[in-house]
């Protein structure tokens, strides 16, 4: 008389995730940090390079009482 041992696993069951990505989920928050870094440089560099004209203003000691 054999035995034998069922199997616990199923074709149907999904499996663990076995990308190199899905390994390393650590590497989507470095992604997702580099990205912000570079949206906030891109946005303070057009900031700079597009700033308002300077406007000279008078001086109100030196005004004239009305």
């Amino acid at each position: 008389m054999t035995t034998s041992i069922p199997s616990n696993t199923s074709k149907s069951e999904p499996t663990a995730p076995t990308g190199w990505l899905a390994r390393r989920p650590w590497l989507w928050v470095v992604f997702a940090f580099v990205m912000l870094l570079s949206a906030w440089s891109a946005l303070f560099y057009v900031a700079m390079n597009n700033q308002p004209e300077s406007v000279p203003l008078v001086n109100l000691s030196a005004a004239p009482a009305a």
